[in-house]
């Protein structure tokens, strides 16, 4: 009996001696924690107008758990007026290693704490308050592992306000996120639905829905601060419609963003993608803008953005930063721009397309970067200096072409009496007129139905759809091709 009872009490004497060492360390854990915050806002808030801060106003320590407010302060650059709001956060800390919470939903993993945190009423923040109809409109939980690993969730209530100005209602949302010595961050979100109505001042209303918000992001802080890996927003729906005019209804949208690190130094990518948009009873599919920076040296890198960085952190507003820029610090940064060059970095529109139900269209360049050359003493000189190669594909069909003709006839004969026998000719006409001045400009030649050109510069001497010439050659090609299609005047 007695080896039993020595066994029990063995366990629970260690975990009452690590509780109570945790809850003498949890204050400075939280100090620094927000000193750490405070560094992290700083950095993302550069250059952008505002600025957020965070502050302990109070903590009281406790032996199982503690109790902690912080007031998070916010300055808004408003046309010139600097606007301040404060929102307070209050925090019941559990002490670990076993948190009672935490073993109430059987997680068995010790952590340093457990807070629970949620929004405070304030005057500033009754509004919402009010609008989450008597729920907290934040709150959230957040582990601490004792290796300063941070995970939890933030959740949102449910919204709906109304006044003169029209009515909202947004669905309850959550993040859930898992950050690692302040270097990583992963983190996915969703927001089910938001929908508005707002009146104008003429009476008409504009009705806005949205469906299925997503945000994602997977990044690891490298040793120069740069967050390499991925980011996205996601959209299912979005219905916008104003007055009587028929709704525009996008679908399956996303915007998604990467950094990584390439064979020649960091790639930067980001790319618009709407699967499906209707507007003006036509529909649209497939929509993509995908741009790309690739090959940046990083250490000329930081450089530049270190420098810029400083510049914007010389003035409270960063448009008064920029505009009351000295010499010096427009020639040192004009200098580190040109050391990155020096690198042959390339900047490329991968993709720019869309289809309708009868045909395509896409667009990508490719520009290879250099630095300008010595004996270029004119801005156009420089930049033309600066090009090291260009690389640019395109293609439509004629059908896509066709369906643009008719919606612009359709357009210009908006309440006109053309019977629509007469439309479907003139738009044929115009789809006719189009591909022959392509065909016969040169610019552009016929496979099957589709238009392609292309478009290549290299080591002076162009290539225009396979054809070869000099750049002078090509700058008088295009003269004329200009002047041919009537652009010029007379």
């Amino acid at each position: 009996m007695k080896k039993l009872a020595l066994a029990i009490a063995v366990p629970l004497a260690m975990i009452g001696a690590a509780t109570f060492y945790t809850s003498t360390q949890i204050e400075s854990t939280t100090r620094d924690a927000v000193d750490q915050a405070n560094i992290k806002l700083r950095e993302i808030t550069v250059g952008s107008g505002a600025g957020i801060s965070l502050k302990l106003l109070s903590f009281e320590r406790g032996l199982l758990s503690s109790a902690a407010r912080y007031q998070i302060d916010i300055e808004v650059d408003d046309e010139g007026e600097t606007k301040k709001y404060a929102v307070l956060l209050q925090d019941r800390i559990e002490h670990g290693p076993f948190p009672a919470s935490r073993l109430a939903r059987g997680q068995l993993m010790p952590v340093a704490a457990q807070n629970h945190f949620q929004l405070e009423r304030t005057p500033q923040t009754r509004k919402l308050f009010d609008a989450a109809l008597g729920e907290v409109p934040l709150v959230g939980d957040v582990a601490i592992g004792y290796d300063g690993s941070r995970y939890g969730s933030l959740r949102s209530a449910a919204f709906h306000a109304e006044s003169e100005k029209g009515t909202i209602r947004v669905s309850p949302g959550t993040i859930n996120f898992d950050a690692k010595h302040a270097t990583a961050l992963r983190m996915d979100g969703e927001l089910p639905e938001i929908d508005a109505i707002l009146l104008g001042s003429t009476g008409k209303s504009v009705r806005l829905g949205l469906r299925g918000i997503g945000v994602t992001a997977d990044k690891q802080e490298d040793a120069n601060g740069f967050a390499l890996g991925n980011s996205g927003v996601t959209l299912k729906r979005m219905d916008f419609q104003a007055g009587d005019a028929p709704a525009v209804v996008i679908q399956n949208a996303s915007v998604d963003e990467v950094l990584k690190q390439g064979s020649r130094g960091l790639d930067q990518m980001i790319a618009y993608r709407i699967g499906q948009l209707e507007a003006q009873g036509r529909t649209f599919s497939n929509l993509a803008l995908a741009f790309s920076l690739r090959n940046l040296e990083v250490t000329n890198l930081k450089a530049l953005v270190d420098s810029y960085k400083e510049l914007l952190e010389s003035s409270p507003n960063p448009q008064d930063a920029v505009a009351s820029m000295t010499d010096a610090q427009q020639s040192k940064l004009q200098a580190q721009a040109m050391q990155l060059l020096e690198h042959k970095p390339t900047l490329a529109l991968d993709e720019f397309g869309f289809e309708t139900a009868h045909g395509a269209a896409r667009l990508s360049i490719v520009l290879d970067l250099r630095g300008p050359s010595e004996d270029a003493f004119t801005l156009q000189a420089m930049i033309t200096s600066m090009l090291a190669s260009l690389k640019a594909e395109a293609g439509v069909d004629k059908s896509l072409l066709r369906d643009f003709a008719d919606l612009i006839a359709q357009h210009e004969h908006r309440g006109g009496q053309l019977d629509p026998i007469a439309l479907q000719q003139k738009a044929d006409a115009a789809t006719e007129l189009i591909s022959a001045m392509a065909l016969n400009s040169g610019w552009s030649r016929l496979e099957g139905g589709r238009l392609l050109s292309s478009l290549h510069y290299a080591d002076n001497q162009v290539s225009v759809n396979g054809r070869e010439m000099s750049v002078p050659e090509f700058m008088g090609f295009a003269y004329r091709s200009i002047q041919d299609a009537g652009l010029l005047g007379q």
